[in-house]
């Protein structure tokens, strides 16, 4: 492993992607799911935002795209919806400090 590697800079960076409308991490059939559509305007519990972090965890400790991508294929649905929900509410935030008006 490379030591100036940063995982947190990988996921900043899809995060970025992601407040421009791409999203590579995501196969097309995910972000069609009605039912991401629907939870990812939803709240966080606690529970899924700890169990976010360890997800967020899996798919950052790997450098490559499609790397990432394999995790998530290997997720159960379930952890897979609440990694994109935590995903979409972090693209939220990065859009709503952007857009100061928005607020």
């Amino acid at each position: 492993m490379d030591i100036l590697y940063r995982p947190e800079e990988s996921m900043k960076a899809l995060i970025q992607l992601g407040v421009v409308g791409y999203y590579p991490l995501f196969h097309e059939i995910w972000l069609n799911d009605p039912d991401i559509k629907e939870r990812r305007f939803q709240k966080i519990s606690g529970l899924e935002r700890a169990r976010a972090k360890k997800l967020f965890q899996q798919v950052s400790k790997h450098r490559q795209l499609e790397h990432k991508k394999t995790v998530l294929i290997s997720m159960s649905d379930d952890d897979r919806k609440i990694f994109m929900k935590a995903f979409f509410k972090l693209v939220e935030g990065k859009i709503l400090d952007q857009k100061m008006e928005l607020h």
